[in-house]
């Protein structure tokens, strides 16, 4: 009986495994491509990586200062339904803000944001998708922003090693958490490429290289974007 109930825990591990990897390369492919209807957007453009070129504006405000309008329908950051998107693309210059399904909200009903702006929703993996940036903010980096970054970097491998040498375990507390999108976007959005146009309606379509890739080798169980989603965090979606 012990021998038969350690064998249905192994499989019933096995299984979940298995359904975990399945989700995971599913979402990874439905990251490459997106393809999506907007509004209200006016004008043409398209973009590579932080590189654009057009005229184009989508978003608005209905109010002054709030910056609500502008929304979307259909695949975009691994996500089927609806999403939240603005930009503006003059010429070379411009930014964008995006991020997919519906936004946490504080008690007044004010969107609830991560410190780049961002909102923020329940689905964790989305939350890595969205994204806010000027365009050339690529190109441009404070020398305020890379000391925040190294001492950060420093504080965090030092830490690491007195844990390792066994000094205070409960040092991992003070671990300064990772982030992932230190400029406000992550990193694979340096390889996408979008075309969107419309006049009030409109439309994006594009694809991500990275995503390509990231898809491609997850077949090994390796995750070059660190995207990928346990078993027990799939219940935020």
């Amino acid at each position: 009986m012990q021998r038969f109930s350690l064998y249905l825990i192994i499989f019933s591990s096995f299984l979940l495994n298995c359904a975990t990897y399945w989700e995971n390369r599913r979402k990874d492919a439905q990251d490459i491509f997106h393809v999506g209807v907007e509004t209200p957007v006016y004008g043409a453009g398209f973009r590579i990586g932080p590189l654009p070129l057009g005229l184009y504006f989508a978003g608005g405000e209905s109010e002054l200062g709030k910056k609500d309008l502008g929304s979307g329908l259909g695949l975009r950051g691994g996500e089927f339904g609806a999403y939240h998107s603005q930009a503006l693309v003059y010429g070379f210059l411009g930014g964008e803000d995006f991020y997919s399904g519906e936004p946490l909200r504080t008690e007044e009903g004010k969107v609830i944001i991560d410190k780049h702006g961002i909102g923020l929703t329940s689905n964790e993996r989305a939350n890595l998708k969205s994204y806010k940036m000027r365009y050339f903010s690529y190109f441009d980096d404070p020398i305020s922003e890379r000391k925040k970054r190294k001492k950060a970097e420093f504080r965090k491998k030092f830490i690491e090693e007195l844990i390792q040498d066994g000094l205070s375990p409960e040092l991992q507390a003070y671990i300064p958490e990772e982030d992932k999108k230190p400029y406000g976007y992550p990193s694979q959005f340096l390889w996408q490429v979008d075309l969107f146009l419309g006049i009030y309606g409109g439309a994006r379509a594009g694809f991500n290289l990275a995503e390509c890739a990231d898809f491609l080798v997850g077949f090994t169980t390796l995750d070059m974007l660190d995207d990928d989603i346990a078993s027990d965090d799939s219940s935020s979606e």
